[in-house]
């Protein structure tokens, strides 16, 4: 009752903006002027809402919330503790940015009610980190809170400083973003995270260099900011080279290498582990596609590795979707015994017993029934686990019960004011300022009122 309870609250929430992003700008709607060049002259725009603050102020967001169920191994043996049925009001967000005129200060909010509506994980098979096994864990309340500082180019460039609490630059768009519901095992590979961190970017036809110092050590819960004092132990940086339709976050092909190095604490010893990330993109009018590997090398252990492949084709609201993962990832001591909450729980500072290695398939399908202000998109996805051990002994037959076994999930995703944005980048290359600028310089050169509509390309899968 108490979950229900929590989940109702937030959806309330959640609803409660409905209000305010489904009242567009005034001068929100009007021509795109495609006679531009750069990352948003060549394609089609979509509405997001924005509303002039005066003195070319302005703030523009979106929120989000996914209602969905998850059957666990359906069919499986009874004794199989994957075999399990999950409510979920996951994923429900409300983000907004603050922009200065010209984009030259840009205020970056994320708010995640996970807290509220994940308490105890999402089942995620093949999942991990902070404290959760097989389930994903809630991310924090204060998901992003990011000021941006932005030295525009002429040409689409510039120079940003990004200072606040969110993503170091390294790996691949968050998978919040991204086609699929269930967060792929990589996770933790591919991205850096709910960190305090001082990022640089630098954009310059079509080459982007960026670079951040942040603090290593994860937060220890939903509503945990400590993680700010270990602010400076830790740095990253990505590179990337875009061409096709654009030179920033829009264009059609995009491909990055990333390298970080984080120190964190595990029973009290510190260790740095290596991350690598390379990545290539792409993002057309109908077709998205993305493939990446990654690695981990920590000072004193084993890593672990992911190679992964998705891809989603998006015409006249028809959106089927495919991912495939070939990763391993570490096993830890579980807090219960199958059949428990505290078989999905281990504890977050301790070290890992073993590894484990995962095949998982992905197919689904989504429909986009409604577009602005309210976009109501149910969708279907249906994933098949193989497991099996890669090193420290580990035997998932006795462990899992099967080394082989399916789930399947359905739900919708409700958008508010506007789809989903790519996330992992501020700046000069964050999709939100970048659109942001470009129209209004559009409007600009065609004695118009600025408006803020994103083009397709700025989105998310």
């Amino acid at each position: 009752m108490k979950h229900v309870f929590r989940s109702t609250a937030a959806m309330l929430l959640c609803a409660a903006t409905i209000p305010f992003f489904a009242r567009p700008a005034a001068a929100q709607h009007g021509p795109t002027d495609h006679s531009m060049h750069g990352q948003a002259a060549e394609v089609m725009p979509h509405d997001m809402w924005q509303a002039s603050l005066g003195g070319g102020w302005s703030v523009a967001g979106m929120a989000q919330l996914f209602p969905v169920v998850t059957w666990g191994a359906p069919g499986g043996e009874p004794t199989n503790p994957f075999r399990d049925t999950g409510w979920y009001l996951t994923q429900p967000a409300v983000m907004a940015d603050l922009a200065a005129p010209g984009q030259r200060l840009v205020l970056r909010t994320t708010i995640n009610f996970e807290a509220v509506t994940l308490e105890d994980g999402e089942l995620t098979f093949g999942g991990w980190g902070e404290g959760f096994l097989d389930k994903r864990h809630p991310h924090t309340l204060l998901h992003e809170l990011m000021l941006s500082w932005n030295a525009w180019t002429s040409g689409g460039g510039g120079l940003s400083l990004s200072a606040g609490k969110g993503f170091a630059p390294y790996g691949t768009d968050d998978p919040m973003a991204r086609p699929g519901l269930k967060y792929p095992t990589n996770h933790h590979l591919s991205q850096i995270l709910e960190r305090w961190t001082l990022n640089a970017a630098w954009l310059s036809n079509g080459w982007s260099v960026e670079a951040g110092v942040f603090g290593g050590a994860e937060p220890e819960g939903p509503y945990d900011l400590s993680n700010i004092e270990s602010f400076g132990d830790s740095w990253s940086a990505r590179v990337a080279r875009r061409w096709g339709g654009g030179a920033g976050p829009g264009a059609v092909w995009e491909a990055s290498a990333s390298y970080g190095r984080v120190r964190e604490e595990h029973d009290g010893v510190a260790e740095t582990t290596a991350l690598v990330n390379a990545a290539i993109r792409h993002a057309g009018p109908e077709l998205y596609a993305l493939l990446e590997a990654s690695t981990s090398d920590p000072e004193h252990a084993d890593g672990y590795f992911s190679v992964l492949a998705e891809a989603r084709l998006d015409r006249a609201g028809h959106q089927p979707y495919a991912r495939l993962e070939w990763a391993t990832r570490p096993e830890y001591a579980r807090e219960g015994v199958p059949g428990t909450q505290g078989f999905f729980r281990y504890h977050h500072g301790g070290d890992a017993t073993a590894a484990s290695r995962w095949l998982i398939g992905t197919l689904g399908y989504g429909f986009e029934a409604t577009s602005y202000p309210w976009s109501f998109r149910p969708f279907i996805e249906i994933q098949h686990h193989h497991v099996r051990g890669a090193r420290g002994g580990l035997d998932t037959e006795a462990l899992f019960g099967t080394g082989s076994f399916w789930s399947l999930s359905a739900g919708a995703r409700i958008f508010l004011g506007g789809g989903p944005m790519r996330m992992g980048s501020y700046g000069v290359l964050d999709p939100m300022s970048t659109m942001g600028r470009t129209m209004d310089m559009s409007q600009g050169m065609a004695g118009l009122p600025p408006f803020r509509r994103p083009p397709e390309d700025l989105r998310a899968p």
